[in-house]
């Protein structure tokens, strides 16, 4: 596979590391001598899937669809953004990785992709989410265990994006663990945290990106959560919402739940969650 046709999907249930390895990636291939800025990203990157823009691809108020009805419409624009763009492609999703009636993958089908996917113990993101979103501690375990049945079927007109979650963190992290339409690496948030250079260096090889230890090294440092938590303090954080009770970059932090969630609450999001996390060996 060249590069010329790469796109390599980074994906993940919401706060589990996501923006963590885009900076990482960003530092590896972009960085000079300092660290990239994180609210102006050089990584080589395909916009979002965003109302606007397929609303000026087909013309369609796509307020008056609902959820399967846009689906429907993903992987044919999904084509054309990648069309426009050449070289090697990283696209961030929170998507869950899903067919549309038309038993096609949202995200298409095309010899080029891969996806690297980030989990993390789905404590510690019940955790991340409240401080993210502003909202109740028992809000953000809600929000790791509401079923795909629950969510709404049409999508709200203020949304802009349509990337969403539809589904609750063990079938989110399933549906893309189980997928079979392109080649996938996992990462535990936890091993980046613990074994950070040998960790990101396997999903570069997974990559075809061939970095002497020297270069992931020096991403690894420019992407510190000091060096991280530093830049916000100084300039803010583009993608920190306007409710958030904490920084975006918060603490990084791997079993903080234990110091947070009560017993009660921890357990309703094992009771939920159990077999895959111990699969992933969080139990």
């Amino acid at each position: 596979m060249t590069a010329d046709r790469q796109t390599i999907w980074l994906a993940s249930f919401p706060k589990s590391g996501n923006t963590w390895l885009r900076l990482l990636l960003a530092n590896l291939l972009c960085a000079d001598e300092k660290p990239v800025d994180i609210n102006d990203v050089p990584l080589p990157a395909a916009p979002l899937v965003n109302r606007v823009a397929m609303e000026e691809m087909t013309l369609i108020d796509s307020s008056l669809l609902l959820r399967h009805e846009v689906d429907l419409l993903r992987p044919a624009w999904t084509r054309q953004m990648l069309a426009q763009q050449s070289g090697r492609r990283f696209v961030k999703t929170h998507d869950n990785y899903r067919l549309n009636h038309d038993h096609e993958p949202i995200f298409g089908r095309d010899a080029s992709m891969r996806a690297l996917y980030v989990v993390r113990d789905p404590r510690d993101v019940a955790v991340s989410l409240a401080h993210h979103y502003g909202c109740t501690l028992d809000q953000g375990v809600m929000h790791i265990n509401r079923s795909s049945t629950t969510a709404p079927l049409q999508i709200k007109h203020y949304v802009n994006r349509f990337d969403d979650v539809l589904c609750n963190w063990t079938e989110h992290v399933s549906s893309w663990l189980e997928q079979t339409d392109m080649p996938l690496q996992m990462l535990r948030y936890e091993d980046l945290l613990a074994q950070p250079v040998d960790t990101f260096t396997a999903a570069l090889d997974f990559l075809d990106l061939q970095m002497t230890r020297d270069v992931v090294e020096r991403a690894v440092r420019f992407s510190a959560f000091d060096q991280l938590q530093k830049q916000e303090r100084d300039a803010g954080f583009h993608e920190r919402l306007q409710g958030s009770t904490a920084p975006f970059f918060r603490s990084g932090r791997a079993g903080a739940w234990s110091d947070v969630l009560s017993p009660a609450q921890a357990q309703r999001i094992v009771d939920t969650h159990q077999p895959l996390m111990q699969k992933l060996g969080y139990l």
